[in-house]
């Protein structure tokens, strides 16, 4: 396995800096756990072991291939963290069923092997800055689903990753809606004229006449409190996040998963 060395000492502090409360959450669960070994990483929320890939959820880390989404800023980051951890602790994974793709979904933990501390993953790479929440009924835990939530506010708090660029990353509106290709796969504010505001199939849709905002039904009850979205409407607001392309709406748009990523103009 590689890690950049560069990196080493930061992450490592990181993980310990967050230790207890990951260790306090796990201590009061009793989950069916399976060992698992010999892993080769595919990115930051993708396991392969065997020839049977490991889907890791409550994530969304960034891609590091292009697909349905594109190459994200902190993708490699977010691999390079997956490495580390899989090198430097011994993994166990709680199922929670497979995917249309075959892929086996799973919780990943993992164990100090001098302490006996164990670690969620997913809060783990959250809190660094290298995954967004990605909450499904279906595969939520209340307790782990609790840690990824708190641990993508601590990102935020602490301008780590994704959110480093939080206080500077360039604003895009309708003036700059020709260079909007340009900017897919990275971090953005995102300035619309709101003109609708809709819910369908489990999602918001936070419409423009240029671009598009939708919030999952998941994230938007796990971490946006009641926030009156609809009151959006008629107002200038910028979203922070990574911009994509959405084939279907034929426009550019982020994925939203938390209030403090709004920003209301006028």
């Amino acid at each position: 396995m590689v890690f950049r060395k560069s990196k080493t000492n930061a992450v490592y502090f990181l993980v310990i800096a967050v230790s207890l409360i990951l260790t306090l959450t796990l201590s009061s669960c009793s989950p069916q756990e399976t060992a698992l070994s010999g892993v080769e990483v595919l990115d930051g929320d993708t396991l392969r072991v065997s020839g049977q890939s490991f889907r890791i959820v409550g994530i969304d880390a960034p891609e590091v291939h292009e697909g349905d989404k594109p190459v994200g800023e902190y993708g490699q980051d977010a691999k390079n963290y997956l490495y580390w951890f899989a090198s430097n602790f011994e993994l166990s994974y709680e199922q929670k069923g497979k995917d249309s793709y075959g892929r086996i979904l799973v919780y990943l933990f993992g164990k100090d092997r001098q302490t006996d501390a164990k670690y969620l993953y997913e809060a783990s790479l959250t809190e660094n800055g290298y995954a967004r929440p990605l909450i499904y009924d279906s595969t939520s835990v209340p307790n782990y689903t609790k840690a990824i939530v708190d641990a993508y506010k601590r990102a935020y708090e602490n301008r780590r990753g994704i959110f480093s660029k939080y206080d500077n990353a360039p604003v895009i509106d309708k003036t700059k809606a020709s260079q909007l290709s340009s900017y897919k796969g990275k971090i953005v504010w995102l300035e619309m004229d709101v003109n609708n505001v809709i819910f369908s199939n489990d999602t918001y849709y936070v419409y423009s006449d240029f671009a598009l905002v939708k919030i999952r039904s998941g994230e938007y009850n796990n971490l946006f409190n009641g926030y009156n979205l609809y009151g959006l409407k008629g107002r200038k607001v910028r979203f922070y996040g990574e911009l994509w392309y959405d084939s279907y709406e034929g426009k550019y748009m982020i994925m939203l998963r938390a209030p403090f990523e709004i920003k209301i103009v006028n």
